[in-house]
């Protein structure tokens, strides 16, 4: 919808032109008005379900992988994945963390480093340079592998081949 300006030359005119678009901005009001009340509407009555299935799934998901975590070379062999008729799964690796294995505080470690000039691992305000850890843990520094240790976290996953109505 294009518009086409004419510039107003009288007060009248300016004011008509500012009712108009008053008009317009009630009009968008009632509009999102219904529309967020359709939208509220139809999360009333879907979301329920939804939350419903979302738990079961997570459920099942969460039951399912210590036995797939049990027989992953039977499963999956070297991959991280298999597939069923109707899904692949198998583990998502995750970002590799430093874990803090001394029991005492990240702060308390990060003074320690810092205080022992380890400021490529500990910034001034005694906190832990994880990125720094990882290097120094990548470089075998022998100081740091006592502390730290690195992780690589697994979550499992289910996911459809297709996107076709399977049935209920």
């Amino acid at each position: 919808m294009s518009v086409i300006y004419k510039e107003p030359k009288t007060r009248a005119e300016i004011e008509a032109e500012a009712d108009e678009i008053a008009k317009i901005r009630i009009k968008i009001r009632k509009l999102t008005v219904a529309r967020d009340a359709a939208i509220l509407k139809i999360n009333e009555q879907y979301n329920p379900q939804i939350k419903e299935l979302e738990a079961e799934r997570d459920c099942r998901e969460n039951a399912l992988a210590p036995f797939v975590s049990a027989r992953k070379e039977e499963l999956m062999g070297k991959n991280k994945s298999a597939s069923s008729p109707l899904s692949m799964y198998g583990f998502r690796t995750g970002q590799t963390v430093v874990r803090n294995i001394t029991g005492k505080p990240d702060d308390a470690v990060a003074y320690e480093l810092f205080k022992a000039a380890r400021a490529d691992c500990a910034k001034a305000k005694y906190s832990l340079d994880k990125r720094g850890i990882q290097k120094a843990l990548k470089n075998g520094d022998a100081h740091i592998e006592e502390l730290f240790e690195m992780e690589v976290v697994e979550r499992f996953y289910v996911e459809p081949k297709t996107d076709k109505d399977i049935g209920e």
